[in-house]
Protein backbone atom coordinates (compact mmCIF):
# COMPACT_ATOMS: atom_id res chain seq x y z
CA UNK A 1 0.00 0.00 0.00
CA UNK A 2 1.73 3.70 -1.02
CA UNK A 3 0.44 6.71 0.71
CA UNK A 4 0.62 9.50 -1.27
CA UNK A 5 0.80 13.29 0.16
CA UNK A 6 -1.50 15.65 -0.84
CA UNK A 7 -1.41 17.90 -3.52
CA UNK A 8 0.86 21.13 -3.00
CA UNK A 9 -1.28 24.30 -1.49
CA UNK A 10 -2.19 27.08 -4.07
CA UNK A 11 0.18 30.17 -3.68
CA UNK A 12 -3.00 31.40 -2.71
CA UNK A 13 -3.07 29.35 0.21
CA UNK A 14 0.39 30.17 1.73
CA UNK A 15 0.66 31.13 5.45
CA UNK A 16 -2.96 32.03 5.65
CA UNK A 17 -5.63 30.80 8.86
CA UNK A 18 -8.81 30.49 8.19
CA UNK A 19 -11.89 29.21 9.98
CA UNK A 20 -13.30 25.79 9.47
CA UNK A 21 -16.15 25.49 12.28
CA UNK A 22 -18.42 28.00 10.08
CA UNK A 23 -21.60 27.13 7.96
CA UNK A 24 -21.01 26.38 4.02
CA UNK A 25 -22.32 30.64 3.83
CA UNK A 26 -19.33 31.20 6.26
CA UNK A 27 -22.17 32.26 9.57
CA UNK A 28 -20.40 31.00 12.05
CA UNK A 29 -21.04 28.52 15.33
CA UNK A 30 -23.32 29.36 17.99
CA UNK A 31 -21.81 26.68 19.94
CA UNK A 32 -18.17 25.49 20.94
CA UNK A 33 -16.56 23.52 17.98
CA UNK A 34 -13.54 21.46 18.48
CA UNK A 35 -11.54 18.15 18.35
CA UNK A 36 -10.63 18.44 14.08
CA UNK A 37 -9.39 16.23 11.84
CA UNK A 38 -7.98 16.62 8.57
CA UNK A 39 -7.93 13.95 5.91
CA UNK A 40 -5.06 12.88 4.29
CA UNK A 41 -5.28 14.48 1.62
CA UNK A 42 -5.78 17.97 3.24
CA UNK A 43 -9.91 18.43 1.31
CA UNK A 44 -11.90 17.40 4.45
CA UNK A 45 -12.03 18.38 8.10
CA UNK A 46 -14.07 16.59 11.09
CA UNK A 47 -14.75 18.01 14.17
CA UNK A 48 -17.32 17.98 16.71
CA UNK A 49 -19.82 21.20 17.64
CA UNK A 50 -22.47 22.11 19.65
CA UNK A 51 -23.77 24.31 17.15
CA UNK A 52 -27.35 24.12 15.60
CA UNK A 53 -26.61 26.25 12.31
CA UNK A 54 -24.21 24.37 10.65
CA UNK A 55 -26.64 23.27 8.09
CA UNK A 56 -29.34 24.67 6.43
CA UNK A 57 -33.20 23.13 7.95
CA UNK A 58 -31.29 21.31 10.18
CA UNK A 59 -32.11 22.67 13.72
CA UNK A 60 -30.80 19.97 15.57
CA UNK A 61 -28.44 20.49 17.81
CA UNK A 62 -24.80 19.49 17.80
CA UNK A 63 -22.77 16.42 16.67
CA UNK A 64 -20.30 15.69 14.62
CA UNK A 65 -19.74 16.94 11.15
CA UNK A 66 -17.82 16.95 8.36
CA UNK A 67 -16.55 19.96 6.15
CA UNK A 68 -15.59 20.32 2.72
CA UNK A 69 -12.85 22.50 2.24
CA UNK A 70 -13.00 22.88 -1.22
CA UNK A 71 -17.08 23.52 -1.73
CA UNK A 72 -17.60 24.63 2.30
CA UNK A 73 -20.68 21.74 2.63
CA UNK A 74 -21.31 20.49 5.83
CA UNK A 75 -22.66 17.09 6.52
CA UNK A 76 -23.25 15.32 9.54
CA UNK A 77 -21.84 12.15 10.60
CA UNK A 78 -23.50 10.06 12.50
CA UNK A 79 -26.88 9.52 10.60
CA UNK A 80 -28.42 5.99 9.65
CA UNK A 81 -27.92 5.34 5.83
CA UNK A 82 -31.75 6.85 5.20
CA UNK A 83 -30.23 10.25 7.06
CA UNK A 84 -31.84 9.40 9.86
CA UNK A 85 -29.57 11.43 12.81
CA UNK A 86 -28.25 9.12 15.67
CA UNK A 87 -30.36 8.95 18.97
CA UNK A 88 -26.78 8.54 21.01
CA UNK A 89 -23.51 10.38 21.46
CA UNK A 90 -20.86 10.18 19.49
CA UNK A 91 -16.57 10.00 20.24
CA UNK A 92 -13.48 9.16 19.01
CA UNK A 93 -14.20 10.34 15.15
CA UNK A 94 -11.44 10.35 12.92
CA UNK A 95 -11.47 10.12 8.84
CA UNK A 96 -9.44 8.46 6.02
CA UNK A 97 -7.53 9.91 3.84
CA UNK A 98 -9.43 10.60 0.86
CA UNK A 99 -12.77 11.77 3.18
CA UNK A 100 -14.76 8.80 1.77
CA UNK A 101 -14.69 7.21 5.43
CA UNK A 102 -15.33 7.96 8.73
CA UNK A 103 -15.07 6.13 11.89
CA UNK A 104 -16.66 6.64 15.23
CA UNK A 105 -17.66 5.60 18.58
CA UNK A 106 -21.47 5.76 19.19
CA UNK A 107 -23.95 3.97 21.85
CA UNK A 108 -26.51 5.50 19.72
CA UNK A 109 -29.35 2.41 18.98
CA UNK A 110 -30.50 3.29 15.51
CA UNK A 111 -27.75 3.57 13.48
CA UNK A 112 -27.65 0.50 11.45
CA UNK A 113 -30.75 -1.88 11.01
CA UNK A 114 -31.15 -3.78 13.71
CA UNK A 115 -30.02 -1.48 16.08
CA UNK A 116 -28.15 -1.83 19.13
CA UNK A 117 -30.18 -3.84 21.25
CA UNK A 118 -27.50 -4.08 24.21
CA UNK A 119 -26.79 -0.12 24.45
CA UNK A 120 -22.52 -0.74 24.32
CA UNK A 121 -20.57 1.64 22.56
CA UNK A 122 -19.76 -0.10 19.32
CA UNK A 123 -17.39 1.54 16.29
CA UNK A 124 -19.34 2.40 13.14
CA UNK A 125 -17.89 3.18 9.61
CA UNK A 126 -20.01 5.72 7.47
CA UNK A 127 -19.44 5.68 3.38
CA UNK A 128 -19.81 9.38 2.74
CA UNK A 129 -19.73 8.39 -0.92
CA UNK A 130 -22.23 5.88 -1.03
CA UNK A 131 -24.25 7.00 2.43
CA UNK A 132 -24.06 3.50 3.67
CA UNK A 133 -23.17 3.52 7.08
CA UNK A 134 -22.18 0.35 8.77
CA UNK A 135 -20.98 -1.79 12.34
CA UNK A 136 -18.00 -2.66 12.33
CA UNK A 137 -18.52 -5.43 14.66
CA UNK A 138 -21.47 -7.11 14.88
CA UNK A 139 -23.40 -9.34 16.76
CA UNK A 140 -21.85 -9.58 19.90
CA UNK A 141 -22.67 -12.79 21.92
CA UNK A 142 -21.99 -11.11 25.36
CA UNK A 143 -24.46 -8.98 26.92
CA UNK A 144 -22.95 -5.66 27.38
CA UNK A 145 -19.59 -5.31 25.72
CA UNK A 146 -17.68 -2.20 24.09
CA UNK A 147 -15.53 -1.42 20.92
CA UNK A 148 -14.38 2.15 21.02
CA UNK A 149 -11.39 4.45 19.69
CA UNK A 150 -11.01 3.99 16.10
CA UNK A 151 -7.74 4.43 14.00
CA UNK A 152 -8.41 3.77 9.87
CA UNK A 153 -5.77 3.25 7.63
CA UNK A 154 -5.49 5.82 4.72
CA UNK A 155 -7.30 3.57 2.02
CA UNK A 156 -10.13 3.18 4.83
CA UNK A 157 -9.17 -1.06 4.72
CA UNK A 158 -7.95 -1.22 8.39
CA UNK A 159 -9.79 -0.29 11.23
CA UNK A 160 -7.50 -0.52 14.93
CA UNK A 161 -9.72 -0.56 17.79
CA UNK A 162 -10.27 -1.12 21.28
CA UNK A 163 -12.52 -3.92 22.63
CA UNK A 164 -13.47 -5.36 26.18
CA UNK A 165 -14.81 -8.71 23.65
CA UNK A 166 -13.21 -12.08 24.49
CA UNK A 167 -15.10 -13.61 21.78
CA UNK A 168 -13.62 -11.57 18.41
CA UNK A 169 -10.79 -14.12 18.26
CA UNK A 170 -9.79 -17.40 19.89
CA UNK A 171 -8.25 -17.80 23.05
CA UNK A 172 -8.42 -14.45 23.98
CA UNK A 173 -8.88 -15.46 28.26
CA UNK A 174 -7.20 -12.39 29.81
CA UNK A 175 -10.04 -10.56 30.71
CA UNK A 176 -8.92 -7.42 29.65
CA UNK A 177 -9.21 -5.15 27.01
CA UNK A 178 -7.09 -5.44 24.27
CA UNK A 179 -6.60 -3.53 20.80
CA UNK A 180 -7.70 -5.22 17.20
CA UNK A 181 -7.18 -5.16 13.55
CA UNK A 182 -10.09 -5.21 11.25
CA UNK A 183 -9.27 -6.25 7.68
CA UNK A 184 -12.61 -4.51 5.92
CA UNK A 185 -12.15 -6.35 2.90
CA UNK A 186 -11.48 -9.60 3.89
CA UNK A 187 -13.49 -9.48 6.81
CA UNK A 188 -11.21 -11.00 9.01
CA UNK A 189 -10.06 -9.42 12.83
CA UNK A 190 -6.51 -9.92 14.41
CA UNK A 191 -5.40 -9.16 18.04
CA UNK A 192 -2.29 -6.71 18.04
CA UNK A 193 -2.00 -6.43 21.70
CA UNK A 194 -0.31 -9.33 21.79
CA UNK A 195 3.88 -10.48 22.21
CA UNK A 196 5.41 -11.50 19.24
CA UNK A 197 4.93 -15.26 19.41
CA UNK A 198 1.59 -14.76 20.18
CA UNK A 199 1.25 -14.56 24.15
CA UNK A 200 -1.34 -12.53 25.07
CA UNK A 201 -1.20 -9.59 27.30
CA UNK A 202 -0.83 -9.97 31.23
CA UNK A 203 -2.41 -6.46 31.42
CA UNK A 204 -5.24 -3.96 29.68
CA UNK A 205 -4.22 -1.73 26.70
CA UNK A 206 -5.54 1.39 25.34
CA UNK A 207 -5.46 4.14 22.83
CA UNK A 208 -4.78 2.14 19.51
CA UNK A 209 -3.47 4.17 16.36
CA UNK A 210 -2.40 2.77 12.60
CA UNK A 211 0.09 4.15 10.48
CA UNK A 212 -1.66 5.50 7.59
CA UNK A 213 -0.27 2.85 5.40
CA UNK A 214 -1.69 0.30 7.07
CA UNK A 215 1.68 -1.50 8.28
CA UNK A 216 1.90 -0.66 11.57
CA UNK A 217 -0.80 -0.58 15.07
CA UNK A 218 0.62 1.28 18.29
CA UNK A 219 -0.84 1.13 21.17
CA UNK A 220 -0.44 1.63 24.96
CA UNK A 221 -0.40 -1.00 27.24
CA UNK A 222 0.03 -1.88 31.12
CA UNK A 223 0.94 -5.59 30.06
CA UNK A 224 4.36 -6.95 31.41
CA UNK A 225 4.74 -9.85 29.28
CA UNK A 226 4.96 -7.96 25.61
CA UNK A 227 8.40 -7.58 24.99
CA UNK A 228 11.28 -9.24 26.80
CA UNK A 229 12.26 -7.50 29.81
CA UNK A 230 15.33 -4.49 29.41
CA UNK A 231 16.34 -2.97 32.29
CA UNK A 232 13.56 -1.97 35.05
CA UNK A 233 10.51 -0.61 35.11
CA UNK A 234 11.46 2.22 37.35
CA UNK A 235 9.64 4.40 34.83
CA UNK A 236 6.67 3.27 35.13
CA UNK A 237 6.11 2.12 38.70
CA UNK A 238 6.63 5.27 39.88
CA UNK A 239 3.61 6.50 38.12
CA UNK A 240 1.41 3.99 38.31
CA UNK A 241 -1.31 5.47 35.95
CA UNK A 242 1.17 5.64 32.77
CA UNK A 243 1.26 2.75 30.42
CA UNK A 244 4.34 1.85 28.38
CA UNK A 245 4.10 2.45 24.19
CA UNK A 246 4.44 -0.80 22.09
CA UNK A 247 4.63 -1.08 17.90
CA UNK A 248 3.01 -4.36 16.44
CA UNK A 249 3.93 -5.02 12.76
CA UNK A 250 1.10 -6.92 10.90
CA UNK A 251 2.87 -8.38 8.70
CA UNK A 252 5.16 -10.11 10.45
CA UNK A 253 3.13 -9.95 14.05
CA UNK A 254 6.05 -8.31 15.48
CA UNK A 255 5.73 -6.60 18.84
CA UNK A 256 7.96 -3.89 20.06
CA UNK A 257 9.01 -1.21 22.66
CA UNK A 258 8.22 1.99 20.94
CA UNK A 259 9.37 3.99 23.49
CA UNK A 260 12.39 3.44 25.53
CA UNK A 261 15.13 4.89 27.93
CA UNK A 262 18.69 4.80 26.40
CA UNK A 263 19.02 1.32 28.06
CA UNK A 264 16.11 0.29 26.51
CA UNK A 265 13.80 0.29 29.67
CA UNK A 266 9.93 1.08 29.39
CA UNK A 267 9.16 4.49 29.58
CA UNK A 268 5.80 6.27 30.68
CA UNK A 269 4.10 7.98 27.97
CA UNK A 270 2.00 10.79 28.40
CA UNK A 271 -1.49 11.76 26.49
CA UNK A 272 -1.49 10.70 22.89
CA UNK A 273 0.72 8.03 20.89
CA UNK A 274 1.50 8.69 17.18
CA UNK A 275 3.12 6.99 13.64
CA UNK A 276 4.27 8.39 10.69
CA UNK A 277 2.58 7.56 7.87
CA UNK A 278 4.78 4.81 6.63
CA UNK A 279 4.81 3.32 10.29
CA UNK A 280 8.63 3.63 11.01
CA UNK A 281 8.64 6.22 13.09
CA UNK A 282 6.80 5.83 16.77
CA UNK A 283 5.60 9.64 18.32
CA UNK A 284 4.95 10.68 21.56
CA UNK A 285 5.24 12.67 24.88
CA UNK A 286 7.12 11.62 28.15
CA UNK A 287 8.67 12.87 31.72
CA UNK A 288 11.39 10.38 31.19
CA UNK A 289 14.66 12.48 31.09
CA UNK A 290 17.05 9.54 30.26
CA UNK A 291 15.46 8.89 26.01
CA UNK A 292 17.86 11.04 24.97
CA UNK A 293 21.34 12.49 26.50
CA UNK A 294 21.05 15.96 27.58
CA UNK A 295 17.67 16.44 28.72
CA UNK A 296 18.24 18.42 31.69
CA UNK A 297 14.55 21.12 31.45
CA UNK A 298 13.26 18.46 34.28
CA UNK A 299 9.55 18.12 32.19
CA UNK A 300 7.65 16.32 29.70
CA UNK A 301 8.92 16.75 26.09
CA UNK A 302 7.93 14.94 22.42
CA UNK A 303 9.97 12.62 21.16
CA UNK A 304 10.43 10.60 17.71
CA UNK A 305 11.80 7.24 17.80
CA UNK A 306 12.96 5.41 15.02
CA UNK A 307 11.71 1.86 14.66
CA UNK A 308 14.27 0.65 12.28
CA UNK A 309 17.02 1.63 13.87
CA UNK A 310 16.48 2.26 17.10
CA UNK A 311 17.32 5.58 17.63
CA UNK A 312 15.23 8.43 18.90
CA UNK A 313 15.08 12.22 18.45
CA UNK A 314 13.64 14.87 20.56
CA UNK A 315 11.51 17.25 18.65
CA UNK A 316 10.73 19.91 21.30
CA UNK A 317 13.36 22.08 21.31
CA UNK A 318 14.26 25.09 18.86
CA UNK A 319 16.33 25.66 16.22
CA UNK A 320 19.57 25.49 17.84
CA UNK A 321 18.70 22.64 20.18
CA UNK A 322 18.29 24.52 23.25
CA UNK A 323 15.59 22.79 25.32
CA UNK A 324 12.15 23.94 26.10
CA UNK A 325 11.51 25.78 29.02
CA UNK A 326 7.58 24.44 29.15
CA UNK A 327 5.63 21.29 29.22
CA UNK A 328 4.98 19.45 25.64
CA UNK A 329 1.69 17.49 25.97
CA UNK A 330 -1.02 16.74 24.28
CA UNK A 331 -0.47 15.34 20.48
CA UNK A 332 2.51 14.11 18.26
CA UNK A 333 2.13 13.92 14.40
CA UNK A 334 4.41 13.84 11.12
CA UNK A 335 4.32 14.73 7.29
CA UNK A 336 4.47 11.47 5.12
CA UNK A 337 8.21 12.28 3.79
CA UNK A 338 9.01 12.23 7.41
CA UNK A 339 10.59 15.78 7.48
CA UNK A 340 8.22 17.76 9.29
CA UNK A 341 7.20 17.14 13.23
CA UNK A 342 4.30 18.63 14.62
CA UNK A 343 4.03 18.84 18.71
CA UNK A 344 2.09 21.15 21.97
CA UNK A 345 4.26 22.62 24.23
CA UNK A 346 3.48 25.73 26.41
CA UNK A 347 7.09 26.36 26.23
CA UNK A 348 7.65 30.33 25.17
CA UNK A 349 11.47 29.56 23.82
CA UNK A 350 10.60 27.38 20.80
CA UNK A 351 10.20 30.65 18.66
CA UNK A 352 11.02 33.95 19.00
CA UNK A 353 8.02 36.52 20.56
CA UNK A 354 6.38 33.52 22.03
CA UNK A 355 4.63 35.55 24.72
CA UNK A 356 1.26 34.40 25.02
CA UNK A 357 2.04 31.96 27.75
CA UNK A 358 -0.30 29.21 26.43
CA UNK A 359 0.18 25.88 24.94
CA UNK A 360 0.75 26.25 21.30
CA UNK A 361 1.39 24.09 18.06
CA UNK A 362 5.06 23.83 16.72
CA UNK A 363 6.18 22.58 13.18
CA UNK A 364 9.56 21.55 13.51
CA UNK A 365 11.71 20.67 10.06
CA UNK A 366 14.08 17.43 11.03
CA UNK A 367 16.14 18.39 8.40
CA UNK A 368 16.99 22.11 9.12
CA UNK A 369 15.74 22.30 12.68
CA UNK A 370 13.91 25.16 12.14
CA UNK A 371 10.78 25.84 14.05
CA UNK A 372 7.46 27.54 13.58
CA UNK A 373 4.43 28.50 15.34
CA UNK A 374 1.14 26.81 13.83
CA UNK A 375 -1.91 27.90 15.53
CA UNK A 376 -1.51 32.06 14.47
CA UNK A 377 -3.31 34.29 12.27
CA UNK A 378 -2.63 34.87 8.81
CA UNK A 379 0.02 37.63 9.46
CA UNK A 380 1.62 35.16 12.11
CA UNK A 381 -0.07 37.36 15.18
CA UNK A 382 0.18 34.38 18.07
CA UNK A 383 -2.96 33.39 19.59
CA UNK A 384 -3.58 34.99 23.09
CA UNK A 385 -5.51 31.35 23.68
CA UNK A 386 -4.63 28.26 24.13
CA UNK A 387 -4.55 24.87 21.47
CA UNK A 388 -3.57 21.50 22.60
CA UNK A 389 -5.64 19.61 19.68
CA UNK A 390 -4.33 19.43 16.04
CA UNK A 391 -4.28 17.27 13.13
CA UNK A 392 -1.89 17.22 10.02
CA UNK A 393 -2.75 16.22 6.17
CA UNK A 394 -0.11 14.06 4.44
CA UNK A 395 2.05 16.18 2.97
CA UNK A 396 2.23 18.13 6.27
CA UNK A 397 1.37 21.52 4.58
CA UNK A 398 -1.98 21.94 6.04
CA UNK A 399 -3.38 21.81 9.64
CA UNK A 400 -5.90 22.14 11.91
CA UNK A 401 -6.34 22.96 15.28
CA UNK A 402 -8.61 24.42 18.27
CA UNK A 403 -9.05 27.76 19.80
CA UNK A 404 -11.35 29.86 21.52
CA UNK A 405 -8.80 32.83 20.01
CA UNK A 406 -11.64 35.44 18.52
CA UNK A 407 -8.77 37.15 16.85
CA UNK A 408 -7.41 34.43 14.22
CA UNK A 409 -9.88 35.59 11.93
CA UNK A 410 -11.81 38.44 11.38
CA UNK A 411 -15.79 38.55 13.02
CA UNK A 412 -14.84 35.58 15.25
CA UNK A 413 -17.81 36.80 17.17
CA UNK A 414 -18.91 33.84 18.85
CA UNK A 415 -17.58 33.70 22.22
CA UNK A 416 -16.60 29.82 22.09
CA UNK A 417 -14.05 27.61 20.77
CA UNK A 418 -13.21 27.17 17.16
CA UNK A 419 -11.74 24.57 14.49
CA UNK A 420 -9.38 26.63 12.26
CA UNK A 421 -7.20 25.64 9.22
CA UNK A 422 -3.60 27.02 8.75
CA UNK A 423 -2.05 26.45 5.35
CA UNK A 424 1.51 26.57 6.47
CA UNK A 425 3.29 26.73 3.02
Amino acid sequence: MTVLPAAAATEGHRQRTERVSVAADGTEANGESGQGKISGDGRVVVFGSGADNLIPGDPRKGGPFVKELRTGRVERVAVAPDGTPSDGSTWDVAVNANGRYVVFSSDATNLVPGGNPTGSTEVYVRDRWTGRTEILIGNPKQARVDNSEPSISADGRYVAFLSTRGDLVPGDTNDARDVFVKDRWRGTVERVSVASDGTQGDGESASPVISADGSRVGFKSRASNLVPRAGTDEDLRARPRARAFYAHELRTGRTELAAHSRTGAKVAVLTDIGLSPDGRHALFMSANDDIVAGDTNRTADAFATDLRTGVTRRLSVAADGTEADGLSYGHVAMSADNRRAFFTSSASNLVPDDTNGKEDVFARDLRTGAVERVNVASDGTQASGFSLNFSVDLSGRTAVFDSEDADLVPDDRNGGSDVFLRHLR
